[in-house]
């Protein structure tokens, strides 16, 4: 079992953007342990290999999409009336990644 450090933590927190305060840091370090755990007790399981992997957690065979119908849009000007701020007749929003705007 591969052991969770620090820097591992770290280095994914960065990936991902996060912020981590240094007493945020035991605590992930158990929950990626008890994953860890878990997967290996997964893969200790007689035949795993032979599993296909699955990319959605249910079977949907079933799946009925609607017609794909062409209708009536809004105008540039309906689409906008309700935003707090536009520019260039689009919805300014806040930035999310990287600090102030």
């Amino acid at each position: 079992m591969q052991k969770i450090t620090r820097e591992n933590i770290q280095d994914y927190a960065l990936k991902l953007m996060f912020k981590m305060k240094e007493e945020e840091f035991p605590s992930f370090e158990k929950e990626f342990e008890t994953i860890l755990k878990h997967m290996d007790l997964i893969g200790q399981i007689d035949g795993i290999e032979k599993v296909e992997p699955m990319t959605f957690p249910f079977r949907n065979p079933d799946v009925i999409l609607r017609k794909d119908v062409a209708t009536s849009t809004l105008t540039t000007d309906d689409a906008v009336k309700n935003a707090h701020e536009t520019i260039y007749d689009e919805v300014k929003v806040p930035k999310v990644v990287g600090g102030e705007s």
